[in-house]
C-alpha cells in the first residue's frame, strides 16, 4: 500500500509526467489480465474437447464351442472354420481377451467384427474335433459416446438388403412416426413397430423390413430390420446387431442367438430390441458378436454364427 501511494504522489508531483506513468500502469494491467483471461478461456476449452475416456464397469465372461465331424471314409483336406468373436468394442461392450482351443487367424474389419478362421488340415475319417472359444468382456449400463467418422456413420442411413429405408411404403410410415425430434421419433417408431408386428416364431432366412411391414410378422430379424430402415428413413442412424442375451456369465448355445437394432442419439448408439420391448436401456445385457456390413461386399463372412468349408464335414454349435 505505501509503495502504491509513494508511485501516486511522485506522478501528481510531476507535471509533465502527471498522466502518463498512470495511464501505462493501468494499461499493462488490464493487457495482463486480458492475457490471463485468454489463457484461461484456452485451457478450458482444451479441457471441453478432451475426448472422455470410455467406462465400462461390468466385468462379463463367455464361453461356447463347436463340434466338427467328419461324415465320410477318407480324409478330407483343406477344412476352414470361421465362428465369431465378440465385436471388439461398440458403446456398451469392450472385448478384453479372447482364447481358443485351437489356433486360429483372427480376421477384423472396419466396424470391429472380428472372425477366427481355423485351418484343419488332413481331417480323418469319421472324426470329431471340439474348438471351445472363451471371452472376457467388460461392459456398460449406459453407452459411451465414441468417435465416428462422419462417412461411417453415414453409411447406416442408407438402405441395404434387408432394410429398405427408401421404398415409398416405409417412407409413407416414417412420415407419419416423425416426432418433434429425433429421440421422440425412434421411440415412436420403437413403439409402432413393438405394437403392431406379430412374433411368428424362428424363421431360418431373413424376409426384410418391407416382408415385415406389409405381412406384420416376423421373427428377430424382421423386427431389427423394420426398426432400422424407418429410423433411416427418418434421417436417424441405425445399425442391425446380431449375438446374445447375456444377464450374467454364461455358456452360448445356438437357440440364444439374436438380433436388435441400434439407434444413433445424441451422439451415443442405444439399444432398440422391439422384440422384447428393450429401448435405451439394458445395454450391459446385450453382447455384440456382428454388426451388420451396410454392404455386404464379402461372401465369406455373411454368416451369422458359424460357418464351414470341406466335403463331408458337418459342425454343430454345442
Amino acid at each position: 500500500m505505501y509503495q502504491w501511494f509513494l508511485f501516486c504522489q511522485i506522478s501528481r508531483a510531476d507535471p509533465i509526467g502527471h498522466v502518463v506513468p498512470m495511464k501505462k500502469f493501468l494499461l499493462y494491467s488490464a493487457a495482463l489480465g486480458l492475457c490471463a483471461a485468454i489463457g484461461w478461456l484456452m485451457i478450458a476449452g482444451m479441457r471441453m474437447r478432451r475426448p472422455v475416456r470410455p467406462v465400462y464397469p461390468v466385468s462379463r465372461h463367455i464361453q461356447y464351442a463347436f463340434t466338427l465331424h467328419n461324415r465320410t471314409n477318407r480324409v478330407v483336406k483343406g477344412v476352414v472354420f470361421r465362428t465369431r468373436g465378440p465385436v471388439k468394442q461398440t458403446a456398451a461392450q469392450l472385448c478384453v481377451h479372447l482364447e481358443s482351443s485351437h489356433p486360429y487367424r483372427l480376421l477384423a474389419d472396419g466396424l470391429g467384427n472380428r472372425i477366427l478362421s481355423f485351418d484343419l488340415d488332413d481331417f480323418p475319417p469319421y472324426a470329431t474335433r471340439v474348438i471351445q472359444i472363451t471371452a472376457d468382456l467388460r461392459l456398460s449400463a449406459v453407452p459411451n459416446r465414441l468417435s465416428g467418422k462422419e462417412e461411417d456413420i453415414a453409411a447406416f442411413l442408407r438402405p441395404q438388403p434387408y432394410c429398405e429405408s427408401d421404398h415409398p411404403d416405409i417412407r409413407a410410415l416414417a412420415k407419419r412416426l416423425k416426432g418433434p425430434g429425433p429421440a421422440q421419433t425412434a421411440e415412436n417408431i420403437f413403439r409402432w413397430v413393438s405394437d403392431n408386428v406379430q412374433y411368428s416364431g424362428y424363421l431360418k432366412h431373413a424376409r426384410g423390413a418391407l416382408y415385415a411391414l406389409r405381412e406384420k410378422k416376423g421373427d428377430c430379424t424382421e423386427f431389427m430390420y423394420l426398426f432400422a430402415a424407418l429410423c433411416r428413413a427418418s434421417h436417424i442412424p441405425a445399425r442391425c446387431i446380431g449375438g446374445y442375451v447375456c444377464p450374467k456369465n454364461m455358456i452360448l448355445k445356438p437357440a440364444g442367438y439374436h438380433n436388435w437394432a441400434e439407434c444413433r442419439l445424441d451422439n451415443r448408439w442405444w439399444i432398440a430390441d422391439p422384440l422384447t420391448g428393450t429401448f435405451r436401456k439394458t445395454p450391459a445385457r446385450y453382447i455384440a458378436m456382428r454388426i451388420i456390413p451396410p454392404v455386404l461386399d464379402d461372401p465369406a463372412s455373411r454368416f451369422n454364427r458359424f460357418s464351414v468349408k470341406g466335403e463331408g464335414i458337418e459342425a454343430t454349435m454345442n
